[in-house]
C-alpha cells in the first residue's frame, strides 16, 4: 500500500512538473526566446542611454533597474517595461522599451524605443517621446495609453482623462492609426 501511494505521488509530481515546463502555445514563442529578446532589448536600450549622457556610469539596482548617471542626470531602464509582440508583417517578435531621464530628482523625459526584428536582430525603428504607457501589442497594433490633459494639471492621471491610441508599423515606419 505504501508503494502504491509513493508511486501515485511521484506520478502526480512528474505530471505537475512537466505541465509547468510546457510551452504556452503561442506559436513557438517560448521562455528561452523571450529571454533572448529581453537581453537584446536591454543591450540596445543600454547603448542608447549611454549615448545620451556624457561619461555615464552604469549601476544596477537590486530589483534589476539599470541606471546610467552623469552629474545630475540619470537615465533609467526598467526591464519590467519591456513589451514583446509582433508589430510588423513578419513572424519575428518585435519589442518596445521605455527609458526615463531625470535631472536632479525630476523626470524630464520619457522615451520609448520601438524595436523591429529584422532577420533575428532588433533595430530601433522609431523613438516616441512623451508621457505614455504601452499596454500591449496585438494583431500588429501597438496599444498605448495617454493622458488627454497636461501632466502639470491637477487631474493628470485620472481614469476619465486617459485615452487609448493605436500605432502600427506601416511602410517602414511606426505611425498612429485610427
Amino acid at each position: 500500500m505504501k508503494i502504491m501511494r509513493l508511486y501515485l505521488f511521484l506520478l502526480i509530481l512528474i505530471g505537475f512538473l512537466t505541465s509547468c515546463t510546457q510551452n504556452s502555445g503561442k506559436g513557438g514563442f517560448n521562455n528561452s526566446s523571450e529571454k533572448k529578446i529581453r537581453r537584446q532589448v536591454t543591450s540596445i536600450a543600454e547603448d542608447y542611454a549611454n549615448n545620451q549622457l556624457k561619461d555615464a556610469k552604469k549601476t544596477v539596482t537590486k530589483d534589476g533597474i539599470i541606471v546610467f548617471s552623469s552629474g545630475n542626470m540619470k537615465c533609467l531602464i526598467d526591464p519590467s517595461y519591456i513589451l514583446i509582440g509582433n508589430n510588423d508583417e513578419d513572424t519575428n517578435k518585435d519589442a518596445i522599451v521605455s527609458l526615463f531621464t531625470f535631472q536632479n530628482q525630476t523626470l524630464t523625459l520619457k522615451e520609448h524605443l520601438i524595436l523591429i526584428n529584422k532577420g533575428g536582430k532588433l533595430v530601433i525603428s522609431k523613438v516616441l517621446e512623451g508621457d505614455m504607457k504601452f499596454l500591449s501589442i496585438k494583431d500588429m497594433v501597438l496599444y498605448i495609453e495617454i493622458s488627454t490633459i497636461a501632466s502639470d494639471s491637477p487631474n493628470f492621471g485620472c481614469n476619465l482623462c486617459k485615452e487609448v491610441i493605436k500605432y502600427q508599423f506601416i511602410g517602414g515606419d511606426t505611425v498612429r492609426i485610427k
